[in-house]
């Protein structure tokens, strides 16, 4: 009875579901997306040991299924990645840590919980930041862009600066980039060599197009090779034809003048 019991504590998060969709995910998935395809990018060269998750959940602790959270966005370092997109979910006992990082994206439906009790769970697994992004300005959280780092098991504020244009930025230790608001948009800045890595995919979209132009362009001149190769396979069938029909043709010529030779020699007998 006891092993039984053990079996199901142990396995019930293989049923763990996709979270389910918000009131207006349609207004949030497009920026999630974004953000976390600009993230995938950037950390592509490690893909093997950073994982970049989407919404799915973050399980907590093994023996409460209800110990879960889904971030819009989170990043982990130094894990097997490839082994934990096979599964499900990111389970915290089992990879042996919680997320360097996690982002919510604000919604009407979404927001007073992101500011309240997912800040208050975020600290408590332990995720060593936590950033918020308002498209609309901070009409939800408050504020357009707002970061924590966890020191002694409390969250305390990045500083989020204003620049000359007027954007507000603040900078991530974790991931060292620097995130910037932009009328609506979330702009990442690599902090290292400040290049703006919202034009990453783009580039790598045109470097495919290049690719595949390339690809074609091969493939035409290897089917331009074998219709030449076609071609001359063809022409010297002809030839060979030609010469074969010749040949036949004086075989023919030489069989007759042997048998009109023979003929007169019969007649000159007689």
């Amino acid at each position: 009875m006891t092993t039984a019991t053990s079996t199901a504590i142990e396995r019930w998060y293989d049923l763990v579901p996709e979270p389910e969709p918000v009131e207006d995910g349609m207004l949030q998935n497009p920026i999630i997306e974004d953000i976390a395809s600009i993230l995938r990018v950037h950390f592509k060269p490690r893909a093997d040991s950073v994982l970049v998750s989407g919404p799915t959940f973050i399980l907590y602790d093994i023996n409460d299924p209800n110990a879960r959270i889904a971030p819009d966005c989170y990043v982990v370092f130094d894990v097997d990645a490839k082994a934990i997109v096979g599964h499900n979910s990111y389970r915290v006992w089992q990879w042996g840590k919680p997320p360097d990082f996690v982002l919510e994206v604000a919604s009407d439906s979404t927001a007073l919980r992101d500011i309240t009790e997912k800040r208050e769970i975020y600290a408590r697994i332990g995720a060593r930041e936590y950033w918020r992004f308002d498209p609309s300005g901070g009409m939800h959280y408050g504020d357009a862009l707002a970061g924590d780092r966890l020191v002694g098991g409390v969250y305390e504020p990045y500083e989020v600066r204003v620049d000359e244009d007027g954007d507000l930025w603040g900078h991530s230790d974790a991931l060292n980039l620097d995130f910037y608001w932009r009328g609506e948009r979330f702009w990442v800045r690599d902090s290292a060599t400040g290049e703006w890595l919202n034009f990453l995919e783009a580039e790598l979209a045109a470097h495919e197009v290049t690719r595949q132009a390339h690809e074609m362009t091969r493939r035409a001149h290897e089917e331009s090779v074998r219709a030449h190769e076609a071609t001359r396979q063809a022409h010297e069938a002809t030839r060979a034809a030609h010469r074969r029909e010749r040949e036949a043709r004086l075989a023919a010529e030489e069989r007759a003048r042997r048998l009109q030779a023979e003929l007169d020699r019969a007649r000159r007998r007689d």
